[in-house]
């Protein structure tokens, strides 16, 4: 059963403008045989689309990252690597039975032993959590291996973004392979075993870029010990590349580094990836040039907001030492990027945690920032919004993204929009004024298109819908109201729209329950057993249309907080004048 829908009671406070209020037709595009739910990402002017698919959808992971139960896969026929499995250890021959157990040794595995096997995973075998799908200029649907050319689902793909030529970016973290280790001899240890595990290829993450079927990773301008990373989130119509990656190493980490990483109790590779994982490298935002020939230049590197906007670091030793960062989320043809950097205030304190002690230590947060020219420059203000970050620009410089900061005793996430032609920000309420509102793009009409909370009528219970906003009507929109009273489809979140009006969303509507294998699922009556799951769908104007009258199935919408209202914040000519170092 589909979610309730808000009640078209609202409808008149929307100011609906043509084109919001186009009856959309939903055609689904992710249904995939490798997985069972897809996530909407990205489409072009032309109608092709990102998005990736869940490999595993459970949180609870061993100390090796492994999802510990098979019930968690989302894939369908997983590879589980059985020359890795001791099938005479006793963890295994408890489990299955004698069949079973000659079964599994000659490669014949049903869904109860794929479930068996995956929930103890024996070899710590490393399960990823996404497949990466493009439907490219031939209109099929494709999952293109980006780092995990063996297709062994040992890694994460996600592809964030395409433009209009078709070129597509994200990124893929690390594969493994099964390899012999023999510890160093030591005097407790003088007859080390050999032991056989998953070791990591060099560079946990490297972005990538897909053109005409072809697959280019993106290597990092600073590879030492670890080979670096680099993660590609977004890519104009003129092949320029926003994203982020590893910048440089401080010497007193890279001295710790080169003391523990020896190889004497654990394979160089892996201590190396362990340490990259936890953040060892320096972080900066990268805008990237994609060449002619379909080669990515050196990239631009981006500064940070720093103490206070001026785009210098606050040296500060012990706890009021500062590690700034940045992040470029997306970028337009103009050049301008958009992303996150490390704001600090060296004239206010905080107390915070560290370790067993309650220190005060000076302000730091990550905060929307604008990279243009030689600047970063911030959008919200610091003093009232805890954090914040732009997600992304369009091409007339208008840019999307939200603030955090505490609503009605709670902390709450507020969707702003910013003018750099007039240099203001404005925030917007949403469906109501606690409702977090996530914006995820703006196409060049100025439709932004996003995921908000509603609360479902007759409870306290928060969802979270699509939604669609127009700036020059003022207008906010559950997607849900347009999509026809009788969809089985419910608009969980809008991620991308394009300059024809088409949106493309991640929906959830029931479908029949399938086996680790792919196999349908039924009852003791033979019926097929159903499950709601998430698929990626496209959303297309129809002409003209108009919402249905759906006064059968309203749902309360209740309006906490007031009616819809917007917090202004104009940072002035002065914006200008803040600048970053160069890097």
């Amino acid at each position: 059963m589909k979610l309730s829908r808000i009640s078209l009671a609202i409808l008149p406070l929307l100011s609906l403008c043509s084109v919001q209020a186009a009856v959309y037709n939903v055609v689904e595009i992710g249904e995939v045989s490798e997985v069972k739910s897809t996530y909407a990402a990205a489409i072009n002017d032309s109608g092709h689309a990102v998005f990736n698919g869940a490999i595993s959808t459970n949180s609870a992971l061993n100390a090796q990252g492994v999802p510990q139960n098979g019930n968690g896969l989302g894939a369908f026929n997983f590879p589980i690597d059985l020359n890795a499995i001791d099938f005479e250890s006793e963890s295994i021959t408890a489990v299955l039975t004698d069949e079973q157990l000659a079964d599994a040794i000659n490669g014949n595995i049903d869904a109860t032993v794929q479930n068996i096997l995956l929930s103890l995973n024996p070899a710590a075998q490393r399960i990823g959590f996404s497949l990466s799908y493009i439907n490219g200029i031939d209109g099929v649907l494709q999952n293109l291996p980006l780092r995990d050319l063996t297709q062994q689902r040992s890694n994460s793909e996600y592809l964030y973004d395409i433009n209009n030529a078709g070129v597509a970016v994200g990124v893929a973290t690390t594969t493994f392979t099964w390899q012999s280790y023999t510890p160093d001899v030591t005097d407790d240890e003088p007859e080390p075993e050999t032991v056989e595990l998953w070791v990591p290829e060099a560079s946990h993450q490297l972005g990538a870029v897909v053109q005409d079927g072809q697959v280019r990773v993106i290597p990092a301008p600073y590879q030492e010990l670890g080979g670096g990373y680099t993660v590609a989130r977004a890519i104009s119509n003129n092949g320029l590349i926003a994203g982020y990656g590893s910048s440089g190493m401080t010497d007193d980490i890279k001295e710790a580094i080169e003391e523990a990483c020896t190889g004497a109790s654990q394979p160089v590779a892996t201590c190396l990836y362990n340490r990259a994982v936890a953040g060892s490298y320096l972080q900066r935002g990268m805008v990237w040039q994609l060449q002619a020939d379909g080669s990515v230049a050196a990239p631009e590197i981006l500064g940070f907001l720093g103490d206070k906007n001026t785009g210098t670091a606050f040296e500060g030793e012990g706890v009021n030492a500062v590690t700034y960062f940045s992040v470029a989320n997306d970028v337009n043809n103009n050049g301008i990027a958009v992303g996150r950097s490390l704001y600090s205030d060296s004239d206010r304190t905080e107390r915070v945690r560290v370790g067993n002690q309650v220190v005060d230590r000076i302000v730091r947060a990550q905060h929307a920032s604008l990279y243009v020219e030689d600047q970063v420059l911030p959008l919200v203000d610091p003093l009232e919004w805890s954090i914040s970050d732009a997600v992304a620009i369009n091409n007339n410089d208008i840019i999307i993204g939200y603030g955090q900061k505490v609503i009605n005793s709670a902390v709450r996430n507020k969707m702003f929009y910013h003018d750099y032609s007039s240099g203001q920000t404005r925030f917007v309420d949403g469906f109501f004024s606690s409702s977090n509102t996530f914006p995820r793009a703006i196409n060049d009409s100025n439709q932004i298109v996003g995921q908000a909370e509603v609360i479902l009528g007759g409870t306290t219970t928060r969802r979270g819908h699509g939604f669609i906003y127009d700036i020059t009507a003022n207008s906010f929109t559950d997607l849900n109201a347009l999509i026809g009273c009788n969809s089985p489809y419910t608009v969980v979140d809008a991620a991308d729209i394009n300059n024809n009006g088409d949106i493309l969303a991640t929906a959830l509507i029931m479908k029949e329950r399938k086996d680790l294998l792919g196999e349908v699922v039924v009852d003791a009556q033979g019926n097929p057993v159903k499950e709601e799951l998430a698929v990626t769908v496209k959303l297309q104007p129809v002409a003209n249309g108009e919402p249905e009258d759906c006064a059968s199935e309203q749902t309360e919408y209740e309006r906490k907080g007031g009616p819809a209202g917007f917090g202004w914040l104009t940072l002035g000519a002065a914006l200008v004048w803040w600048r970053r170092r160069k890097v």
